[in-house]
């Protein structure tokens, strides 16, 4: 009589700490670097789509004025002197991007995580969705914050500079939970004995 084949009971070891804090690591510097990295290309592309709709609507209303427009002082401006900088910004942005993701796999390497370019990629996915939904929540308070300190001398730079320090700090602790999540998930599977 043969006896029926039946399959091991498969588990997840735990992340080492040593594991565990490679990925809070990669996950807190390659999102910084990644977000930093995001936004220098983003921003000079968003500059010029809008610099070419308010030039293409500002010749439209100079042409239905006439040349004595009360858009007349506007002709003396030279957009050439902003070419290279937003090219300089994009590419420093598109290298930033790159970099974060070969940061990221080092770091998670170096520390001995299972799958590092699967750990973060992923991350970076799940951690690109988590920024946009706290970013949206925390952006009702800090809009009321900066309304109510307009009136006052000097508080508008502190409120400035607060949010700039609580968007450097959210953004490394979504990164640092996301690429340590994406690192339990992906972990390997031994086989209990």
């Amino acid at each position: 009589m043969t006896q029926p084949i039946t399959a091991f009971p498969t588990t997840r070891p735990p992340l080492t700490p040593k594991e565990k804090f490679g990925a809070r690591l990669a996950g807190a510097v390659g999102f910084l670097l990644l977000t930093l990295g995001w936004g220098l290309f983003v921003i000079p592309i968003a500059i010029v789509v809008f610099g070419a709709f308010f030039a293409l609507l500002f010749a439209g209303i100079q042409r239905a004025a006439g040349d004595e427009g009360p858009l007349g002082v506007l002709q003396g401006f030279d957009p050439s002197g902003w070419i290279l900088p937003l090219l300089l910004s994009g590419l420093v942005g598109v290298v930033l991007v790159v970099a974060s993701l070969f940061v990221s796999r080092g770091i998670l390497r170096a520390n001995g995580v299972a799958r590092p370019w699967v750990v973060t990629l992923a991350g970076a996915g799940v951690a690109i969705v988590a920024s946009w939904v706290v970013s949206a929540i925390l952006a009702i308070p800090l809009q009321l914050v900066g309304t109510f300190s307009a009136d006052t001398n000097g508080l508008p730079i502190v409120v400035g500079i607060v949010a700039l320090v609580l968007g450097v700090v959210v953004t490394a602790a979504i990164g640092w939970l996301s690429w340590w999540w994406m690192a339990h998930v992906t972990r390997p599977l031994t086989r209990a004995s």
